[in-house]
Parts: C-alpha cells; structure tokens; sequence
C-alpha cells in the first residue's frame, strides 16, 4: 500500500513534467549538435546542381531525342550525387533528418527554389541563343547558389531544429511543381 502511494505523489509532482521536458530539450540540443555532414557535401552537392542544369540547357535547347536523353541523364546524375549524400549523412550519424532530404533533393526553401529556377531559365535562354558560355555560367552559379542555400539551412537547423526539421509542405511542393510547369512550357513555346 505504501509504494502504491508514493506512485501517486511522484506522478502529482508538479516538477516532474517539467524536468522531463528539460531532460528531453538537452537530448534533442545533444544529438543536434553532434549531427556531421560528410566530407565535401555542398561542393558535391553544387557539381551535380550545376551538371543537372547544364544537361536541362543543353538538352531542352537541342530539341531532339538526343537532348531528351541529355536532360534525363543530369537528373540521374543530380538524383545518384543526392542518394549517396543522404546515404553517407545516415551512416556517420545513425539518424535521418527530414528536412535536409527535403532541402537537397528539391530545393524546397525559398531562396534555392528561386536560384535554381533562375538559372535553369537562364541556362535555357542561353542554350536557344547558343550562348553557351553563358549556359554554363548560370549552370555553375545555380550549383553554387543551391548549395549555399543548402549550408544556410543546415546552420538554421542546427541552431533550432524543431522549426526547420521538417521537410517541405504539401503546398510548397505543389506550389514548385506548378511554378515548374509553367516554366517548363514557357521554355517550350519560347523555343
């Protein structure tokens, strides 16, 4: 009967939630701060942005089937560079964060989203002009621009995750493929 009492006042406790909340605070500060991306994420990152963009200029511009099997060859090489990122990011730190897949597999914040769509349109524009150096300026700059996006979410995570640890909502991505649509068909017609 006496430890059936003392189970009561220590779930009465009015300390007790608090200290677990604490507890489970310095947890989650403990494995973020101790999460490590791999040697050369965002310049691995950058390389296969940019040679994803470059085939999307080259291939959309060519117009042919050749330009078709371009453009699908940079997305596997983008989608290979980003499976083997997020597969090293899992083995080094045991965990998978949402968030980060979200970030580099679509670009999903804002500021990315813009540069990628920016560059890739004009990339394009360049590829139709046949201004190639420029095609591949933009190409490079977009990588660039995607994977600084990248790191500047990684340090807005790691300083307050439970606000960026999740990954892009339904709308957001409907909102970028929408957005992605148009501009595709623009390209198209401008074409």
């Amino acid at each position: 009967m006496l430890s059936n009492m003392e189970s009561n006042s220590a779930r009465n406790d009015p300390d007790e939630p608090r200290t677990a909340l604490a507890s489970a605070d310095q947890a989650r500060h403990r494995l973020t701060t101790g999460l490590r991306l791999p040697a050369g994420f965002h310049p691995a990152l950058a390389t296969a942005v940019a040679v994803q963009l470059g085939a999307a200029a080259w291939g959309i511009a060519a117009q042919t089937v050749t330009g078709l099997v371009v453009v699908l060859a940079g997305l596997v090489v983008f989608v290979a560079v980003v499976g083997i990122l997020l597969h090293r990011f899992r083995r080094i730190n045991g965990v998978r964060v949402d968030g980060l897949a979200s970030q580099i597999a679509l670009m999903a914040q804002s500021p990315a989203s813009l540069v990628y769509l920016a560059a890739l349109a004009a990339g394009t524009w360049a590829g139709f002009a046949s201004q190639w150096w420029v095609a591949a300026a933009t190409a490079v700059a977009g990588g660039a621009g995607c994977a600084f996006g990248t790191r500047t979410w990684w340090h807005a995570y790691r300083h307050d995750p439970a606000a960026h640890a999740r990954g892009a909502s339904p709308r957001v991505l409907g909102a970028s493929a929408v957005l992605a649509s148009l501009a595709f068909a623009a390209l198209l017609l401008v074409g």
